[in-house]
């Protein structure tokens, strides 16, 4: 049981010092997705949403440590944003994924840091 709590520890350190690279790219793309495109703009897309994929997969398996004080991260709501982001994406709708990114992801992901220091201390 230590083990666990010391790798969800360790899980949430990493995903502290990876969240602020997430929230930079999110806030670089929507300009691009409504309507800025550059050349690269799908390819950049493609690569936030891997570090995306990645955070809320380490938010999933560390729930339990997150959530242990007090609920900060609701397991629907997150799927949820998950869910909204997934159909926005799959549409290639680029102005609905924009609005998606703005107004769930990235206040959720910029909120990340908090729940993570409140979990941590």
């Amino acid at each position: 049981m230590e083990d666990n709590r010391k790798e969800q520890v360790e899980a949430l350190e990493a995903l502290k010092d990876y969240n602020p690279k997430i929230c930079k790219a999110l806030k670089e793309i929507v300009p691009e997705l409504k309507g800025e495109k550059k050349v690269d703009t799908q390819e950049y897309a493609d690569h936030i949403f891997k570090g995306v994929n990645w955070e809320f997969q380490v938010i999933n398996g560390t729930m339990e440590l997150l959530n242990e004080k007090e609920e900060q991260v609701s397991k629907d709501a997150l799927n949820e944003i998950v869910s909204h982001v997934n159909t926005a994406y799959t549409s290639k709708d680029e102005q609905k994924l924009a609005e998606v990114i703005e107004k769930e992801m990235l206040p959720f992901v910029e909120n990340l840091k908090g729940f993570i220091d409140k979990a941590l201390a």
